[in-house]
Parts: structure tokens; C-alpha cells; sequence
């Protein structure tokens, strides 16, 4: 049975091909003579051939060894390309980053990070989808995406949460509207106004029934719309009003609506970064979640 070929056969077959001198390619690998010897021999036997002539003044390449030198390069070749793109995987300059974020915090946070981790980072594929809270949490749980950018989730052996930013509650309506110069507006004004609702499943309507059964409004909507651009159109045709995130905004479309704080309560998500507990980050998910720490600085201004 042959011996494996190793590396160190390869470069001790390279070296004295091309130094043809035991002495000077034993120099070359910081090895003996008789070690050198011996992994020649090593090689010799891997390959089945005979790849040097030795005298006592001369080395050279038999047929064989000629034959099994371009190889041997190639080979050594390979090995340093492939270590460079494992050093790229590990230094995080290559691979694949794998995000799941609420569609209102990739709509505005995200396309300034990306941009600049892009520039970084080119080689790096970004790999983003937006699907609901409780979702987005099985994803990251499953090990599906490398974080999730989401609502405080409730707490769990599973997940660890770190506080990104908080996003303040707006009342949205119409320039024409009666409440369209005030300066903040109470949450009992929606007893008063055609009231727009989200989706019952998404995350912002349930935190603005919680605000209502707080404080015991019975709120009914004048209409329920699965969709932000369509809510928005509706808005700017004096339909009705609605609460929704600040950073939701941009979701309504480019239309002109007047943006009002609401008071008593003032009401906040919490947003920020799950993980899976027990999951060390990847160094993409820790460059790109450095650059996103930075951004929450400027993402409510």
C-alpha cells in the first residue's frame, strides 16, 4: 500500500527541482539533509516513481520527476489559493450574510449600513428578507439567518436581545385635516376621527390596541388595510387618521401628510438585534452590525 502525499513532499520536491542541490533546498525548507532524504523518499514512494537522479556532485529530474513537477506545483498552487479564500472567509472579506429585519427598519436603516458595508466589503453577498415579528424570530432561532433586526421579543432561553433604538408613535393625517396644525395630539382623538387600521397581524397594530385597551378607548376602525402605500393614499384623501412608528414613514410613499406626536401616553417600540443564545456571531455579522450600531445615532433625526 502507498503512502499519502503530503504537502510537505510536494514543497520538498519543488525545492530540490529547483535548487537541483539537497544542501541548498535543506537550507531553503529549514530542514537536514537526512530529513530532506527521507521526505524525497517519502514522496518517491507516494507517487510509485523514482523522481530524482542523485550523485555526489549532481541532482537531477528523472522522466518521472519532470513529469510530476508541473503537478506538484499546481497542486502546491491550489493549497495557497485555497487558504487565501479560507483567510477572506475567516477575515470576514468574503461570504455570505444572512439578515432578517422588519420591513419598516429595512426601509430606512438598512440602505445607508448596506451602502457603506458594500464599499467595505465588496465581496460579501448580502442576503436580506422581511418577514413578520414572530416569523422573523423562527428564523433566527432556526438558524436560518445570521441575526433579525425586530421588536423587543419577549424573553426567551433562546434568543438574546440588544437595544438598538426606540421608535416613537406619530398620528398621521391629512394637510387638510382638522388636526393637521396641532403641535402633539392625545390618543383619544381616534374616538373622534375616521380611524385607518394595519393588519390586525402586524406588529404596529398590536401595540396600538394595547395603547387603546390601556386606556379603555373603543376604537373601531372606519377601515382595515393590509398595506402601508394604500394607507398612505388613503390618508392623503382626508379618509381617516392612523398611529404608526416614525420610521414607518417613508413605507407610506412620497405623498404630502402631516406627521403629529402623540401624547398620554407616549408610546415607543423597542427595537434592536436579535441572536440565537449559543451562537458565536460570524465576523460578517459583527462588521455589519458595527455599522449599524453607528447608525442608530442619526436614524430619528
Amino acid at each position: 500500500m502507498r503512502s499519502r502525499l503530503t504537502l510537505v513532499h510536494l514543497e520538498a520536491v519543488v525545492s530540490v527541482a529547483e535548487n537541483l542541490s539537497f544542501h541548498q533546498a535543506s537550507l531553503q525548507l529549514h530542514t537536514s539533509q537526512p530529513a530532506l532524504s527521507r521526505c524525497i523518499q517519502g514522496a518517491e514512494e507516494a507517487v510509485g516513481a523514482k523522481l530524482f537522479d542523485r550523485t555526489t556532485r549532481n541532482v537531477s529530474l528523472t522522466p518521472a520527476g519532470a513529469s510530476f513537477l508541473p503537478i506538484a506545483r499546481r497542486l502546491l498552487m491550489d493549497f495557497e489559493c485555497l487558504i487565501e479564500g479560507v483567510t477572506e472567509y475567516m477575515d470576514g472579506d468574503r461570504g455570505t450574510l444572512s439578515i432578517a429585519a422588519l420591513p419598516s427598519l429595512g426601509a430606512t436603516l438598512l440602505p445607508e449600513v448596506m451602502c457603506e458595508f458594500a464599499r467595505t466589503w465588496p465581496a460579501v453577498k448580502v442576503s436580506i428578507v422581511a418577514p413578520h415579528n414572530q416569523i422573523l424570530t423562527d428564523l433566527v432561532v432556526n438558524g436560518q439567518v445570521d441575526f433579525g433586526i425586530t421588536m423587543k421579543p419577549p424573553k426567551s432561553e433562546k434568543v438574546l436581545y440588544e437595544h438598538l433604538l426606540d421608535d416613537e408613535f406619530v398620528l398621521i393625517c391629512s394637510p387638510a385635516h382638522p388636526l393637521a396644525k396641532s403641535s402633539s395630539c392625545r390618543w383619544s382623538v381616534f374616538k373622534k376621527y375616521p380611524y385607518i387600521a394595519l393588519s390586525p397581524t402586524t406588529s404596529m397594530s398590536l401595540l396600538t390596541q394595547q395603547v387603546f385597551k390601556q386606556l379603555h378607548l373603543d376604537v373601531e376602525p372606519a377601515y382595515e388595510i393590509d398595506g402601508l402605500r394604500l394607507t398612505g393614499q388613503l390618508i392623503a384623501a382626508g379618509l381617516g387618521i392612523t398611529a404608526i412608528p416614525r420610521l414607518v414613514l417613508p413605507q407610506l410613499g412620497q405623498i404630502d401628510l402631516r406627521v403629529i406626536p402623540l401624547r398620554s401616553p407616549a408610546m415607543h417600540r423597542s427595537l434592536g438585534i436579535v441572536t440565537r443564545e449559543g451562537r458565536t456571531p460570524s465576523v460578517l455579522a459583527n462588521n455589519f452590525l458595527k455599522l449599524l450600531q453607528h447608525s442608530k445615532i442619526t436614524a430619528t433625526k
